[in-house]
Order: C-alpha cells, then sequence, then structure tokens
C-alpha cells in the first residue's frame, strides 16, 4: 500500500548529487538527513486510512484530488453524499457539529480580520465590533441554531451549503453548469428561494471560497516545484549509490511496508526531504469529506492570522534569518555532524555508526515566531453614562420598525376581569391591569375614527378614576377655591416649573436627597404611586386620540375634575411643590402636559355649565392653558421666539408646540359663548388681562415677522393668536375693553393696523386669499373692543312692535353709531383697507371696518 503522498517508501535511492565531491563527515550527515526523511515517510504511513488526522492547515492544505488536476476535479476527498450529518435518530451527528462549529469558527475569524464581522447571532461567536445597523449581514435572518440561517421558512445549516457548492466545482461551476435546480432539491426549498440563497451565499461563503481556492493553488505551485527537483535530482542519486557501511541506518517500517526481507539490502528512500513534503490530506470526518479538524483549529486559525497580517509582522518586527551553517558551519568535525528532526516534527534518534562519531550529537534548535494575543480580564464595556448608546438605538430602530397591531389581533380580553384587578390594587394584578389597559388604548378600529370604545366600558373608567384619587390624595375630599373677580393670583407658568427642576437636579448630591414624590423605603418591590398616577393620564390621552370615544370622554366631568386636581401647584417654603404629595416637580409637569393635550382632544365636545362643571374647575382650566402663554420670557414674536430656541433662522422653524397646544385648546373651549360665560364668571379680571396683554406680545410687528409668517406652520399659530384676542375680547367687561383701547403702552391697536396692513394692502392679490381669515377675524376683534359694551348683557329694551317704522328709533343693524371709531385716526389706512377687493365683497368686513373708521365732527 502506498503512503500518502504517492511515493514508494522501499525504492532504492541516493544522494542527489555527486558523493565523490563530499567528505566523509559530509556524507555521514546527508546519509542522516536521508534515515530523517525515511522515519517520516514511515510516521505517515503508520497512520490509520479511516478518521486519521494530519496536521494539514484548513487553508492552503492539499486535497489529494486537487494534486494533479485541480481545474477538472475540485471537490474534496470524499462526496458529501457520504456525511453523516445525522444518526438513525435524525439528530446531527457528532462528528458533523464538531467540524461544523469549527468551519464557523474559521469563517467568523476570517470576516472578522476583514473588517467584516458576521452577526454573532448567525455564528454563536461574540464580535464586540458588530455594528448592527450599519453591518451587511443585518438583513439575513439567523436559524434556530448558531450556524444556520432563515431561508423559505426553513434552517439552513452553512457548513453543509458549503460542502453542497465545493463539491461540485464552486459556486461559478454551479452557475455555468446550471446545477441550482440540484441545491435547492438537496435542500428542500422552493425554487422562489434561489435569488435570496444566492445572495446569502455571495456574500458569506463565495469570499471564503475565493481565498481557499487561491491558497490550494498556492500549495499546488510549490509542491509541482518540489515535485520538479527530485527529479531533476534523481539521475545522480541512482548513479551514486553508498557502499560505506558507516552511512547505512536500519530501516524503520510501519504497517503498510509489509515484513522486513533479509534479502533486500538496506536503502534510502528516493523521496524527497521531510522539509519537502506537503501534508496535503485534510483531516475527514467518519466516512466524509475532508474539513478542518477540531484538535487542529488552532493551528489554523494561527496560519490564517500569520497570512492576513504578515505585512504588519514585516514591519514591526526583524526576521529571523539563521541558516543552518549558523549553528553548523560546512566543514565542521564529523562529531558535530546534524541529526535528528525538528521541534515541530519528532523522529528517531539517529546514533553514531561507527567509531569516527565520538561527541554527543547535537540538535538545531529551531526558532519560531508566534504573535501573543493577550485576552484582557474586564470585558471593555462602551458606555456613557452607563447607558449602552448603540443598544438603545438599535432598539428603537427595532421599534420604529413595528406596525400598530389591530384590536382584533389580540383576541378576547375580559374587561371584568381588568375592572376587578384595578378595584383589587394588588401589586401584580394592577400591573397587569394597567399594562392590558395601556395596550388597549393604542389599538385602531376598523375606521380610523375608531379605537378602543371606552363608551361599552364606563366601570373601567371610572376605576382608575378612583385610583388615580386615591394615591393622588389618599381620601382627602376637594374644598372649592374662593371666587375673587378683582383677585389677582399669581399663574405658575411652565417655564417656572421647569427653571425649578433644573436648578435642583444640578445641584451636588441631588440623587442622594429625599424629596417629595421619592419612593418610600418601606415600600417594597411595589411600584411608586407617581408611576400609576401618570400611567392612568397616559391611558386617558391615548382614548382621546379616536373621534368616536370625544363624545363620551367629554360628558365625563368627574374626569376633568380629579385631573385637573392632580396639575395643581402650591407655594411652599418660596418654592413650587405639587398639590399632590406623592407627586414630584417632574411628575407634576408630565402629568400638566398630558391633561393639556387631553383637553384640546376633547375641547370640541365639552359643554360647560353650572350644573354640571363648578367654577373652581374652570378656573384651574384657564390657570393651566395660561401657565403655557403668558410668561413674559416667552410672550414674544415670531423671530424672538425663535432667537429664544436657539434654532438658526434657515433651519426647520417651527413655533413652541406647547404654546400651540395651548392656543389650540383655548381657541376650541371658549368657542361656545356658553363656555365663554361660565369663564367670566370664574376668572379674575386680572388674569384675563394678562393673557390679553401675553397675546398681543407674541404677535408679529417686525419685518422678519412676517417672512416667517408665510410659512404654514406660523400663519396658523399666528391664526389661534388673533382667535384666543377675539375670545378675550368677547370675555371682557366694559372696563377693560376702554383699558384695551386707552393702553397706550400696550399698543394693541397699533398692532392689529399694521398686520392688516402688511397681510392685505401690501400684498399682491393672490396672495392675500391666504390672510382673509386672519383680517376678517382681526376687524371683528377691534369691533368688539370698540363698542365696549358687556357682550352678556340681555336687559337691553326691546323696542315695541307699534313703533317699529315710525320714525321713532333705530334698532338692530341700522342703528345709527355714536362717536368716533377706533380707528379714526387712521382714516387713510382704512380707506386703504375698504378698496381691497375681498373687504368689498365681504358686506359684514366691510360694515364693521367702516364703523371703526367714522369719524364724528
Amino acid at each position: 500500500m502506498l503512503p500518502q503522498n504517492g511515493l514508494s517508501s522501499s525504492s532504492n535511492s541516493s544522494f542527489p548529487f555527486d558523493a565523490a565531491l563530499l567528505d566523509a563527515a559530509q556524507a555521514k550527515q546527508m546519509a542522516a538527513l536521508t534515515a530523517v526523511g525515511q522515519a517520516r515517510i514511515a510516521q505517515g504511513n503508520m497512520r490509520p486510512l479511516n478518521g486519521g488526522r494530519n496536521s494539514g492547515s484548513f487553508l492552503g492544505g492539499i486535497p489529494p484530488a486537487h494534486t494533479n488536476n485541480y481545474q477538472n476535479q475540485p471537490s474534496l476527498e470524499r462526496s458529501m453524499s457520504q456525511i453523516p450529518s445525522t444518526t438513525r435518530s435524525g439528530q446531527p451527528s457528532i462528528a458533523f457539529k464538531e467540524k461544523a462549529n469549527s468551519f464557523i469558527l474559521s469563517l467568523a475569524t476570517v470576516f472578522a480580520k476583514r473588517n467584516q464581522p458576521l452577526p454573532p447571532a448567525l455564528t454563536g461567536v461574540p464580535t464586540p465590533a458588530y455594528d448592527p445597523i450599519n453591518s451587511p449581514f443585518k438583513d439575513i435572518e439567523p436559524g434556530a441554531e448558531h450556524g444556520s440561517f432563515r431561508l423559505a421558512g426553513k434552517d439552513i445549516n452553512i457548513f453543509y451549503l458549503w460542502n453542497l457548492i465545493w463539491q461540485r466545482g464552486g459556486m461559478n461551476n454551479i452557475a455555468s453548469n446550471n446545477g441550482w435546480p440540484s441545491i435547492l432539491q438537496a435542500l428542500e426549498i422552493p425554487d422562489t428561494a434561489l435569488a435570496s440563497l444566492v445572495q446569502i451565499y455571495s456574500r458569506i461563503l463565495l469570499p471564503f471560497e475565493n481565498m481557499y481556492r487561491q491558497n490550494v493553488m498556492e500549495q499546488q505551485k510549490k509542491a509541482h516545484a518540489m515535485r520538479q527537483a527530485a527529479a531533476s535530482s534523481a539521475p545522480s542519486l541512482n548513479n551514486q549509490p553508498l557502499s560505506s557501511p558507516t552511512n547505512t541506518l536500519p530501516q524503520q517500517r510501519g504497517p503498510s511496508m509489509g515484513p522486513p526481507s533479509s534479502s533486500q539490502p538496506p536503502s534510502s528512500s528516493s523521496a524527497p526531504p521531510s522539509s519537502m513534503q506537503i501534508n496535503s490530506n485534510m483531516s475527514s470526518l467518519e466516512g466524509g469529506s475532508a474539513i478542518l479538524d477540531v484538535p487542529t483549529l488552532d493551528q489554523d486559525l494561527q496560519g490564517l492570522k500569520r497570512k492576513l497580517e504578515q505585512e504588519e509582522e514585516t514591519k514591526r518586527s526583524r526576521q529571523k534569518t539563521e541558516t543552518v551553517d549558523s549553528v553548523l558551519p560546512a566543514g565542521s568535525a564529523p562529531d558535530q555532524a546534524f541529526v535528528g528532526p525538528t521541534n515541530a516534527n519528532p523522529g528517531p534518534t539517529i546514533a553514531p555508526a561507527s567509531g569516527t562519531m565520538t561527541a554527543q550529537l547535537r540538535t538545531r534548535q529551531e526558532l519560531f515566531r508566534r504573535r501573543i494575543e493577550y485576552k484582557p480580564l474586564v470585558r471593555d464595556i462602551e458606555t456613557y453614562g452607563g447607558r449602552d448608546l448603540k443598544q438603545i438605538e438599535a432598539e428603537l430602530h427595532n421599534a420604529n420598525r413595528r406596525p400598530l397591531r389591530d384590536v382584533n389581533d389580540w383576541g378576547t380580553i375580559d374587561i371584568e376581569a381588568l375592572t376587578l384587578s384595578i378595584r383589587s390594587k394588588l401589586s401584580t394584578e394592577l400591573s397587569y391591569a394597567l399594562t392590558t389597559f395601556t395596550l388597549l388604548s393604542t389599538m385602531k378600529g376598523q375606521t380610523p375614527t375608531s379605537g378602543f370604545p371606552i363608551n361599552n366600558c364606563p366601570d373601567l373608567l371610572e376605576e382608575v378614576l378612583d385610583l388615580v384619587e386615591d394615591l393622588a390624595f389618599d381620601n382627602v375630599a376637594d374644598s372649592p377655591e374662593p371666587i375673587n373677580l378683582q383677585d389677582d393670583p399669581h399663574i405658575v407658568t411652565n417655564r417656572e416649573l421647569v427653571d425649578i427642576v433644573y436648578e435642583v437636579e444640578t445641584q451636588p448630591f441631588a440623587v442622594l436627597e429625599r424629596r417629595q414624590g421619592a419612593k418610600h423605603p418601606d415600600v417594597g418591590p411595589r411600584q411608586r404611586p407617581a408611576n400609576l398616577i401618570l400611567t392612568v393620564t397616559n391611558i386617558i390621552r391615548n382614548l382621546s386620540v379616536f373621534g368616536d370615544n370625544v363624545p363620551f370622554l367629554a360628558s365625563r366631568y368627574r374626569m376633568f375634575d380629579v385631573l385637573l386636581r392632580i396639575c395643581g401647584v402650591s407655594q411652599k417654603d418660596s418654592t413650587y411643590v405639587p398639590t399632590s404629595p406623592v407627586l414630584s416637580l417632574t411628575d407634576c409637569l408630565a402629568v400638566r402636559k398630558d391633561v393639556l393635550y387631553t383637553l384640546s382632544l376633547l375641547a370640541s365636545g365639552f359643554r360647560l355649565s353650572e350644573s354640571n362643571t363648578s367654577l373652581t374647575t374652570v378656573r384651574r382650566i384657564f390657570h393651566l392653558i395660561a401657565s403655557y402663554l403668558v410668561d413674559p420670557t416667552e410672550a414674544v414674536s415670531p423671530v424672538a421666539c425663535v432667537q429664544l430656541a436657539g434654532v438658526p433662522l434657515g433651519g426647520n422653524l417651527k413655533p413652541p408646540s406647547l404654546a400651540d397646544v395651548a392656543l389650540e385648546t383655548f381657541t376650541r373651549l371658549a368657542h361656545m359663548d356658553g363656555n365663554r360665560l361660565l369663564f367670566s364668571k370664574a376668572v379674575s379680571r386680572p388674569s384675563l388681562w394678562n393673557l390679553f396683554a401675553s397675546l398681543v406680545h407674541r404677535l408679529p410687528v417686525q419685518d422678519l415677522d412676517f417672512q416667517l409668517v408665510l410659512r404654514e406652520s406660523w400663519l396658523s399659530y399666528i391664526e389661534k393668536v388673533v382667535f384666543s384676542l377675539y375670545t378675550l375680547g368677547f370675555i371682557f367687561p366694559p372696563e377693560l375693553k376702554a383699558k384695551a383701547k386707552a393702553d397706550r403702552s400696550l399698543g394693541y391697536k397699533t398692532v392689529m393696523i399694521r398686520i392688516i396692513q402688511k397681510l392685505l394692502v401690501q400684498n399682491n392679490a393672490d396672495s392675500r386669499q391666504y390672510f382673509t381669515t386672519i383680517v376678517r377675524r382681526i376687524i371683528e376683534t377691534l369691533k368688539i373692543i370698540d363698542d365696549g359694551e358687556d357682550s352678556f348683557d340681555n336687559t337691553k329694551g326691546v323696542v315695541s312692535t307699534l313703533s317699529f317704522g315710525m320714525g321713532y328709533g333705530e334698532v338692530g343693524e341700522n342703528d345709527i353709531e355714536r362717536g368716533t371709531g377706533l380707528l379714526g385716526g387712521y382714516t387713510d389706512i382704512g380707506w386703504d383697507i375698504l378698496l381691497c377687493r375681498e373687504v368689498q365683497h365681504d358686506e359684514v368686513m366691510f360694515s364693521e371696518l367702516e364703523s371703526l373708521i367714522r369719524v364724528e365732527y
């Protein structure tokens, strides 16, 4: 039986050069080297043929099938069909798992060296450098086990796929010979998954295949060069046999060489020396193809690392160039002849054959260079303030990709069980019920305006309101506040609360101080009461989004009483604290914002009356809305508002969101005369005037302001400001209307005339249509303030029927107005406005403007 390298170990040979040119010492040395080569060949023959192992590198080792005809037969040692990938029970065999794990580890190492790490979920190899957002492999779905990916509903083993492709000659050979159908049949996946399979193989295994093929070709070239060198030296080796008995060595024999023959003289093998031999066989599976062995995995990875880092290694260190001559110089004494194998491949020790070799033979210490890598004891954590920003970005990216689920996708939920769970107030029951209710509040129905029908389960809403009231005030009854229309209470603004929170939280050791709303240590693992209150306010806000729930929620006046009560803020020790003792100031800010958004969504259906709403609740609504509008720092023109936010003028400029929502809430809520009447009874006169002056300061004045108003978002913002001014002018008593006309420091009349002139008179005819609504409402506001009457006074005398048409007086629209109008001093500007086409076509606006510019002599 032939050894694995295909060369006979028992053929006669001689030295590959003329023996006459060698002296006795050199002849002994060459004989010893030849004996070492024969010993290595014998050791190679002693390996078992089935399941044997070798030291061939995974990237660069030459399978036997590749030795001579690689282009014609680029296959492994044996057919892939012989791999015992599964046992009789259908489970993967242990050998298959070991080789698959080794293959995946090698694959992950290759891609890690290319700075393109594979996903850890795909390979099972932790890779800190893997970026799940920018990785080119992020769209590959990992399988149930490591080393596989999901395709067409099946888990495809990467190692099994590699063997299928490689045994058929690689990807290019399969594409040219139309071999993909057989691959799909072997993997048991449909034809529609062919494009995805080709794409995944091209991205993961094709670079590995090209590198593997290149290394095999390089090893073939080296082996071919070695065979040519051995063939060229064969004639001289055969013509010069050794006759000296001192050079003969005992013949080593292995299991494949047969019994020794006494008639056959000992001779040297004609095979090249062990340093020229190539261990071309890759270790094979048990009756299967040649794939990387588990014990040789470290050597393979080291070889791959050395190849990929060869250039870096050359730059950083000086190569060891020590030769054999430096250890054993030519012509040295026979007792210093080098015999024996290298450290990498130990062999038999050669004893001296004659008395001339008296000294102990010494072996040359072969030097190796290996890259030493140190694994740190502590893993580097890329966090900032204890937060992993990359992980947070990945979770946010995944959360944005999740669509909202329909209500029908959640199946049947027992509402009565949720109601009883909230009523029990047990920690686990309460947590489950509020979580389920939160999910239900976000579900969409069949139509855009439908969601969770809260009108079908009023008991559930009442239970969460009872829960909030008990947690926030511990059964303390709400006491009504005294109403004094001449009182001037201080409206705590949102900016003041934010400044207090910022100042407190930036103090040293702020976390260690116990403040109101902090979790008590005796509570244990239960939730903080403020978290439960925030959850309920969030649920009510979510339910208010859907139009079908607006009529029902707008009629729940107790809900507004409870929500507005927990928004309260009181003064304590020269600072402000929430009225509820379980809320911190940060929690109170979040609750106030949720309640404001809820009011903006329900304001269109909210009807205020003394029979169902207390004046205290109406006053709290006004103070909540005004807290976002009356702050002197924020009540500025549009351009100053943008500069205050620190946004460049050329960027994406938008009005302040909270102020915009507060204006929309007040406009919708005070649109009906009944609601306006209740505001006039509940809100003090100084508070009304404070809000009126703040809204006037928010109007555009400069040219840059009017350029900003041309944008749609800012145009809507200014419309809401003007509508709110009209509502306040309607609510104003006669004394406040007179103050608005006479207050020269406020300049209300001048600001209004400038807006009309800029948007209507000095604008082109095509753009006027966008500003007609604002101009009409400004004229109406000027008119209602110019009248100076109480809008809610119904005690005017009614003219009798007999006096109608008799000339005793004129009433109604034909009533003769006396005195100079509010715009009497601006007659020229008033006539320019009257000449505009939009004003002439609107009879109501024309008559009101005409009365405003009247002058009585």
